[in-house]
């Protein structure tokens, strides 16, 4: 009655040596560069410098001095830029939009400017927040409302994937932010 006890524990033990084994071998592997399934071709493909790139969607001003923790939040206090004007990756990498303020992130399919944006259709806030551009059309990707955020959870960073090359158009949706120059590019390279 012993035996076959044993027997399965040497064959779990075995098992779980060979599974041991395996994940060795794999992750030896991918350190030396070579790769064995789509997952780990995917991850290989996203390396490199155009993998990710940053982009800050708003800014916290510090001229004249802005103390966040007593001072209410204004619109004067906060830059309303995109920096990098234009961001570079590669295709299947991500761009980091940090979110400083009261912004939202709306991405058009590539070959849109500025100039093709609708200002027609808007989503209404109640004062003292602007509203917001609602146009669809090409649209690929948009943000978080930012009004429930209101005033103090503005800041925020939004991860965005771009799997095909072209130029993609990249505005923030608050209608005086946008009119007054809101907007940038992602350019993905093949």
């Amino acid at each position: 009655m012993k035996r076959p006890g044993l027997i399965v524990a040497a064959i779990i033990i075995a098992g779980a040596g060979l599974t041991s084994y395996r994940l060795f071998a794999r992750n030896n592997a991918m350190l030396a560069g070579e790769t064995h399934n789509h997952h780990a071709n995917a991850a290989a493909a996203l390396d490199g410098p155009l993998s990710n790139a940053t982009v800050s969607f708003g800014a916290w001003r510090t001229t004249p001095p802005y103390d966040r923790m007593t001072q209410p939040p204004a619109a004067s206090a906060n830059a309303h830029d995109v920096i990098p004007q234009i961001a570079k990756i590669k295709a299947g990498g991500t761009v980091n939009f940090i979110i400083s303020g009261l912004h939202q992130v709306a991405i058009y399919d590539d070959g849109t400017q500025p100039g093709d944006i609708s200002l027609a259709n808007q989503i209404p806030s109640a004062p003292p927040l602007p509203p917001l551009i609602d146009d669809p059309n090409r649209r690929i990707y948009r943000g978080l409302d930012p009004r429930p955020l209101f005033p103090n959870g503005l800041d925020r960073v939004e991860v965005v994937q771009f799997d095909n090359p072209g130029t993609y158009l990249v505005i923030c949706t608050v209608v005086p932010h946008f009119t007054a120059g809101m907007y940038g590019f992602v350019k993905v390279v093949p």
